[in-house]
């Protein structure tokens, strides 16, 4: 059995959809967790409506997406998990091609997606690609919908951090690499476009600049030994940081990353950029 975790607040208006797409899987060998994040709408009401013995719904009192995955985690019963955001959907034979990877003795496996604008226009497809060598060069594409993994394997690593207020899957990638390694693991990847994201209205986390800047800062501390052998990856973080805190108004602490971004590669014309116009207040 293949475990589905969906974490959702306030989304009932969004949830058929995402539903849907599961019900309507070729592999019907799934169960759906439902973990409400303290929802104040008719969340309840609206997965209820279903009916479908595999789907379980669980409130709880808001405490954020990665804690939720991290809970819907502890009440799966597949061991095989996968996630799925209650704001996109799952192409038919997502868990199809996933599973025919399994039953080859794959241990974890990644797939494409489809991502889609506010009218439904496609704007983007990505399929898994090689990572920097901050992630080893490894092979994979690691989002919400794109990863499934051995159940062992996701509570072996501790599961996404919750202190973190962005970049859950960043730092769960991080920490998932060196168990990999060692126990000899590889990815296996389904090179087809089987999860669709799609753009809305509602709150996102991208759109949150203190979250993202104390996410990034976050992540920068906790892995700092592995950011400083990778600088390319480590002057990109300190940018994105950077870059938000300049939004935010704390130019100082902006000038200070984005020099240190800067000094790591001083030959970076965007680099250069950025910092020049955080010294024009631009």
């Amino acid at each position: 059995m293949i475990s589905i975790i969906t974490p959702t607040y306030n989304r009932a208006h969004l949830l058929p959809r995402m539903i849907k797409s599961v019900l309507n899987q070729s592999f019907q060998d799934w169960e759906l967790i439902i973990m409400d994040d303290g929802s104040t709408d008719d969340t309840e009401t609206v997965v209820k409506t279903f009916g479908d013995p595999r789907i379980s719904y669980h409130f709880t009192e808001n405490s954020g997406a990665a804690d939720k995955r991290n809970k819907g985690v502890e009440f799966a019963k597949g061991d095989y998990v996968t996630l799925l955001d209650s704001d996109d959907e799952a192409k038919p034979h997502w868990l199809l091609k996933i599973n025919k990877k399994i039953i080859n003795g794959a241990q974890v496996v990644c797939c494409g997606m489809e991502r889609y604008n506010e009218k439904e226009e496609l704007i983007e497809k990505r399929l898994p690609f090689k990572y920097s060598s901050l992630y080893q060069n490894i092979e994979g594409y690691f989002l919400s919908g794109t990863f499934l993994l051995k159940r062992d394997l996701f509570t072996s690593i501790g599961g996404y951090d919750i202190s973190l207020s962005s970049g859950h899957h960043t730092d769960f990638l991080l920490r998932l690499i060196p168990l990999l390694q060692v126990e000899g693991i590889t990815i296996a990847n389904v090179m087809e476009a089987l999860i669709k994201i799609h753009g809305h209205n509602g709150a996102k986390i991208r759109n949150n600049h203190k979250a993202v800047l104390e996410g990034t800062l976050n992540i920068l501390n906790k892995h700092e030994v592995l950011f400083k052998k990778n600088k390319e990856d480590y002057k990109n973080f300190l940018s994105v940081a950077g870059t938000n805190a300049l939004i935010l108004g704390e130019r100082s602490l902006g000038k200070k990353l984005l020099a240190k971004a800067y000094l790591l590669k001083p030959l970076s014309l965007k680099s250069l950029g950025r910092l020049v116009l955080a010294y024009l207040g631009r």
